[in-house]
């Protein structure tokens, strides 16, 4: 073989020291896109954001067999507009052999007038009984019917998309299609019972759920939503008594600032309620248990007069058909709960479902741990300070519900303090 020549050796020394950048290019945009393909391209699809403005449908829902006494069935239809006005009809059956029991109502909201009215009667051998009622003032202040509706469980519905947003194993969730809708078939295990439940991922409706007890099914006409204005009035027969009720345990307030003169504190409200959301109705009321039944359903008590002459301040913020809560005591209740706060919360851990912790960033609770888990009303949170005791229930997903929390401030920093006009 000939001798290199002295320039390709200099050449080739060259190559062997120059660092290999077109290897160590390609390697490096080949992690990148690694990366990228399991945590972007293979991740779930984002969670639609429920924003109906109304609807309406009919549903069936029937009881498991009881033996000698029969199955009572029911069939009937619903309707539901942003408003809070609401209406539906039912019909009730006994199949069992000679039951002789048939049941009929027809249930309306008035949003305006906080104002339910329904009207329902029975036959059996006995005879035939009526029943009219007119019920007034209850909380919080929309879709309060009767008759059956899917809005009833609107709560498991969040508890659901929360889940898949977050990824969350102690739901089991997977998508599928009801005809031509994506809809989620879920599962899980609330307060020792096993429920089953099918949700319309665009709406955020539940259509059709079975809890060892019963099974209900709704079937939405989506493609005829009721107008906007649409009110349900429900008419008393002639020459039919009716009875009127007034739910005293809530007392409506014109905004955040009146409400807080009623109760005695500045309350807090949140300028990070998700996109859409607005107030729409603020109450006071009586501690009626709080902040014990937030936390343990109808569990611990408490000596009597605890929090005797404290207020609780409410908020109701809603989104088309979707809604949720927001209740809170002031100083007074946080200084004398605060020990029995520190010690429930460390025994419900178990209890709840998905209980997690967080720390919130900003706002009044920055830096304060903030409890959150899943309830019947939906994902849920509590926090707790010097001054103040919040919680926060209903159609929002666990990151929503924290965002919430961190906004949370005194009235005149930017927020909201009064509802907003009906649609």
């Amino acid at each position: 073989m000939q001798p290199q020549r002295t320039s390709q050796e200099l050449r080739a020394a060259r190559v062997n020291r120059r660092p290999p950048r077109f290897a160590a290019t390609a390697m490096t945009l080949g992690i990148i896109f690694a990366i990228a393909a399991v945590f972007v391209l293979r991740a779930p699809p984002s969670v639609p954001t429920p924003d109906v403005q109304g609807m309406q449908g009919s549903y069936t829902w029937q009881a498991r067999a009881r033996g000698a006494t029969g199955v009572p069935s029911e069939t009937g239809s619903f309707a539901a507009v942003a408003s809070g006005n609401a209406g539906g009809q039912m019909t009730m059956e006994n199949t069992a052999p000679r039951a002789g029991t048939f049941s009929e109502a027809q249930s309306g909201y008035d949003a305006a007038r906080h104002a339910e009215t329904t009207v329902a009667s029975a036959s059996s051998p006995l005879g035939a009984r009526h029943v009219q009622t007119r019920t007034l003032g209850t909380w919080p202040p929309v879709w309060r019917v009767s008759t059956r509706s899917p809005l009833d469980y609107q709560g498991l519905a969040a508890i659901v998309r929360s889940a898949v947003e977050d990824g969350d194993r102690s739901i089991g969730f997977k998508p599928i299609k009801d005809d031509d809708r994506k809809v989620w078939r879920a599962a899980m295990t609330l307060d020792g019972r096993e429920l089953q439940l099918v949700v319309d991922q665009l709406s955020g409706i539940v259509v059709w759920l079975a809890d060892g007890r019963s099974t209900f099914t709704a079937t939405v006409d989506w493609g005829s939503p009721p107008p906007a204005d649409e009110t349900y009035a429900v008419e008393i027969p002639a020459g039919q008594r009716f009875t009127t009720k007034t739910d005293g345990d809530f007392d409506y307030a014109r905004s955040t600032a009146a409400a807080g003169r009623t109760a005695g504190y500045a309350p807090l409200v949140s300028d990070l309620a998700p996109d859409g959301f607005a107030l729409k109705a603020v109450a006071t009321a009586d501690p009626m248990g709080a902040p014990r039944d937030w936390l343990v359903h109808g569990g611990h008590s408490v000596p009597g007069g605890w929090l005797a002459g404290q207020r609780q301040v409410a908020h109701l913020y809603t989104r088309g058909l979707s809604w949720f809560t927001v209740q809170q005591l002031g100083p007074q209740a946080a200084a004398k709960s605060a020990t029995y706060l520190r010690d429930t919360l460390g025994s419900i851990a178990t209890d709840k479902l998905s209980f997690e912790t967080t720390t919130l960033q900003y706002g009044a609770f920055a830096g304060a741990t903030a409890y959150t888990w899943y309830e019947a009303t939906g994902p849920t949170l509590f926090v707790s300070g010097p001054r103040h005791i919040v919680y926060v229930t209903g159609a929002l997903t666990r990151q929503e519900v924290i965002a919430f929390a961190e906004g949370l401030k005194p009235p005149g920093d930017g927020s909201s303090a009064s509802p907003s006009p009906a649609p």
